[in-house]
């Protein structure tokens, strides 16, 4: 009897370990990731005859000597609860020294609001900008955005490479 009684214990002790560390497998997180906190942005519009398109440039004050962390381009629209950054737009960091960057992408057509932050971490923004189109001046007009504006204050959300029901735009903001 006290055998059984022993194997009917061990027996649920064994259940309850299953069932207590038993569940589904956490995704890997898809942002490698480094504190980096300060840096510059500057952007400029030009005209071509595809269309408006938007340069951004400048450095982060960073490095990853291991070459595995990246940094990112957040977007940030009203409509959306969070800043969305596409797989695509990861970045690597410099070896030594600060990062330099530089990237042009054609500005969507039509009204134009959108605001995109240098970001190192989902609530890391280095520093931002707001994109508009400006009906006096016929153009797309970029701003300085501070990175704590109710716009952009929100944390990023990563689309991933495989993103369905559509590809991911990579030519895109």
């Amino acid at each position: 009897m006290k055998r059984l009684l022993a194997a009917l214990v061990a027996a649920l002790v064994t259940t309850v370990a299953v069932v207590v560390t038993a569940g589904p497998a956490l995704a890997a997180d898809p942002w490698p990731r480094i504190p980096c906190a300060s840096g510059t942005l500057d952007a400029t519009v030009t005209d071509e005859k595809e269309g408006d398109f938007l340069t951004l440039a400048g450095q982060l004050d960073c490095a990853d000597p291991k070459a595995a962390a990246s940094f990112g381009y957040a977007i940030y629209e009203s409509v959306f609860s969070h800043g969305l950054l596409y797989a695509s737009h990861f970045r690597p960091y410099a070896p030594a020294g600060s990062t330099p960057f530089h990237e042009a992408k054609r500005v969507p057509d039509g009204e134009v609001d959108l605001a995109i932050c240098v970001v190192t971490d989902y609530d890391a923004r280095v520093a931002c900008l707001r994109a508009v189109w400006d009906y006096l001046e016929g153009a797309v007009v970029v701003r300085p955005l501070p990175t704590d504006d109710p716009l952009v204050d929100r944390v990023v959300q990563v689309v991933a490479a495989d993103w369905k029901p559509r590809p991911v735009c990579g030519t895109c903001w």
